[in-house]
């Protein structure tokens, strides 16, 4: 009897850990990066012009928009407006891709003909064949580990800001290392990582001009 009722109460957990699981996936949670371009998903226009975007959870990928219009037009059509986002987004990440070699297989992108370039949930890949292309979306995870590896050992001697663009605090040698959209971020904490998350295309705009702003770092400018 006591090993009949130790059964029931296992299924019986087993049971509300999947609802619970089944409630976690429903609610939304981000897997994988950040939306990291600044516009619209639906406009295409600047994504923070009528203030915080609208942020959407779509099969675990997360998408901003401008208004609640736009947010409606991508929840009733995401087919319609991923492939836009794709090309944006592969246009954006590009010319930082840590690396020349399929993160699946270690050989040449170009060695079975021409390379797979994908978006795996607002992040880009590049593969040397199809059958890559299933591995990794069996387990994107553990191929995203291996390209911020990679873009950290790239990007560490040339990275260009010595203060957090969060905080704006000198980062010093106990900077945290993070990979956002395959572009290496030196933060001074861990609690600034969420504020990037929030905008990685305004971080990026940082790194591309190698100066911290006070308008990009949020701190507010002093009046005159």
């Amino acid at each position: 009897m006591r090993k009949g009722l130790k059964s029931k109460l296992m299924l019986m957990m087993a049971a509300v850990a999947m609802l619970f699981s089944a409630q976690s996936t429903m609610a939304g949670e981000r897997v994988g990066d950040p939306y990291t371009l600044g516009t619209c998903a639906v406009s295409g226009k600047d994504a923070w012009a009528k203030g915080d975007p609208f942020v959407i959870i779509h099969e675990g990928r997360e998408v901003k928009t401008c208004c609640k219009n736009c947010k409606s037009k991508f929840e009733a059509d995401p087919a319609k407006f991923l492939p836009g986002i794709d090309e944006k987004i592969i246009a954006q990440q590009d010319k930082h891709y840590p690396l020349t070699t399929c993160v699946v297989g270690g050989g040449a992108l170009d060695s079975k003909g021409e390379p797979v370039v994908l978006v795996v949930n607002n992040r880009l890949v590049k593969l040397c064949c199809n059958g890559c292309k299933k591995k990794v979306k069996a387990d994107p995870a553990a191929f995203i580990a291996k390209l911020d590896e990679a873009a950290i050992a790239k990007q560490n001697d040339s990275y260009n800001l010595k203060k957090c663009p969060i905080a704006g605090e000198d980062l010093g040698d106990k900077a945290k290392n993070i990979v956002v959209g395959n572009r290496l971020v030196k933060l001074c904490c861990a609690g600034c990582k969420k504020k990037v998350d929030a905008n990685p295309a305004k971080v990026f705009a940082m790194l591309d001009t190698g100066k911290v702003t006070a308008e990009g770092s949020g701190k507010k400018k002093k009046k005159k």
